[in-house]
């Protein structure tokens, strides 16, 4: 599988491998793993400074900030990238998505401003306003993005994205010390970092292949074509973005003073969705001309077991250390956001998986079916938000948030993995590998087992029930890599 650059385009393609992706991949890895850490003390600084009640509106923007931000990606990343690999031709050139993207940007940084404002009043209009336009160098960053993942070359962006953050650390601390406001601490650790990736970002694309200069004609009609395509995605991703974050709605009127603590824990979701779209991206281009519309298939089986399993290990790393890493990032003021991280934590597992079969849906081209899935979850969301986070508040959304994932992931993956044996073996193991971060979970938040025995216990058993086909995903990895003659 390898992409061909046209005639007199710019930059060289590359043949992707199962070592490509295995380098991209663990590049991202490492890198977003350094970004995380620069992203932890960064928070730490800012809860410091500025306390809980400033906490809580930093927080609420920043969630309101992810839950718009489908609009820069609507679908448009995996349906250019599938075009990319499939029909070289037909995919329209970076400047003409550019001006899509950036139009979509404005619309979205007029949601968050205006949410914020709902929510929170009129005193976070400015700190709205400064955080919220990370949503323009943002866009500039995805579309660059998208060519980068085509070619197996995200980690770069991932590395460019750490260089920054560590550079908006210094300015944040900085600012931080002179005892500057909030806007003032968005500004230099948030916004000024996106702004520099999104330049450097610019320059990287000269290195990549593209189409340019061609008809404009010709790029309204990719872009036309382009759409019409993402669409039933582009719905499923408003969808997924509003039911995985609705919570801080509810959170907000449930009136129980958590709001703080239920959005530091929810910081730690974000960076599982982050990573579990990194797995999911570099999968893709390798799935893309392979992938059955009607069936998934052996590898599609075994995946979906190993992504979801990755996602449970996480769970219970974060079940595990959820009390020294709140305590770490919010200081004694948020350490109430300990219990509601644990809670939280089995929505990694479920959404590791989630993510993965979203993607897969992409490449068998079934995009309109992940939408009705989509919008089931959101009626469960807001369904949850009423009768658990009005209730029972911060846990109630932590609750809820993996119940949402979990039920859209099995709706999904049931008609499409079919109903052979292994096939439904697959999907009851996925559902167990999240039932036993919920069980470790639940075990903790309750107090009757240590939060490190119990999830070492469910890691003991989760690794045992998933071996089998862990096993023989390495073994697809390792046919992946060997020379044609001798597979």
């Amino acid at each position: 599988m390898h992409l061909r650059a046209s005639p007199g385009d710019p930059g060289t393609s590359r043949t992707l491998t199962a070592w490509t992706a295995a380098v991209t991949a663990t590049g991202q890895v490492v890198s977003r793993a350094s970004t995380l850490l620069l992203t932890a003390l960064a928070t730490a600084v800012v809860t410091r400074t500025i306390g809980e009640a400033g906490f809580a509106d930093w927080g609420t923007v920043l969630m309101l900030f992810a839950m718009v931000a489908f609009v820069l990606d609507p679908g448009l990343a995996p349906v250019v990238v599938r075009r990319l690999i499939q029909q070289g031709d037909e995919a329209p050139s970076p400047a003409s998505l550019l001006a899509v993207r950036l139009a979509m940007a404005v619309v979205a940084y007029a949601g968050v401003v205006g949410l914020t404002v709902l929510l929170r009043g009129h005193q976070a209009l400015v700190l709205a306003l400064v955080l919220g336009a990370q949503l323009l160098p943002r866009a500039v960053v995805l579309n660059v993005g998208t060519w980068m993942q085509a070619e197996h070359r995200l980690h770069i962006q991932t590395m460019l994205e750490t260089v920054t953050a560590a550079g908006g650390l210094v300015l944040l601390v900085a600012a931080a010390a002179l005892g500057a406001s909030a806007p003032v601490l968005a500004g230099a650790g948030l916004l000024a970092p996106a702004i520099v990736l999104a330049v450097l970002m610019q320059r990287e694309l000269r290195r990549l292949p593209h189409a340019s200069a061609r008809d404009p004609g010709e790029e309204r009609r990719l872009i036309r074509a382009v759409l019409r395509e993402a669409a039933p995605l582009a719905g499923a991703i408003v969808l997924v973005s509003l039911y995985t974050r609705i919570g801080i709605i509810f959170v907000n009127q449930a009136d129980d003073g958590r709001v703080a603590e239920f959005v530091l824990a929810f910081l730690f979701v974000e960076q599982a969705l982050v990573v579990a779209a990194i797995v999911a991206a570099t999968l893709l281009p390798m799935l893309g001309d392979r992938v059955s519309p009607h069936r998934a298939g052996p590898v599609e089986q075994d995946l979906l077991v190993g992504v979801t399993t990755l996602g449970a290990f996480g769970a219970l790393l974060l079940i595990a250390l959820a009390e020294p890493l709140v305590l770490l990032l919010g200081g004694s003021e948020l350490k109430g956001a300990a219990p509601v991280l644990t809670l939280l934590a089995p929505a990694c597992a479920a959404i590791f998986g989630n993510v993965f079969v979203a993607y897969l849906f992409v490449a068998a081209r079934r995009s309109p079916l992940y939408l009705a899935y989509s919008l089931v979850g959101l009626a469960i969301s807001v369904a949850l938000g009423f009768a658990l986070t009005l209730q029972h508040g911060a846990e109630g959304a932590a609750r809820a948030t993996w119940i949402t994932e979990l039920v859209v992931v099995t709706l999904a993956a049931v008609p499409y993995f079919g109903r052979s044996g292994p096939a439904r073996q697959a999907v009851l193991t996925m559902v167990a590998a999240v039932a036993m971060a919920v069980a470790a979970s639940e075990l903790a938040a309750d107090g009757a087992v240590a939060p490190v025995p119990a999830a070492l216990l469910a890691g003991a058993l989760l690794a045992a029930v998933t071996a089998s086909r862990m096993h023989r995903l390495v073994g697809h990895v390792r046919l992946a890599r060997a020379p044609s003659g001798q597979r």
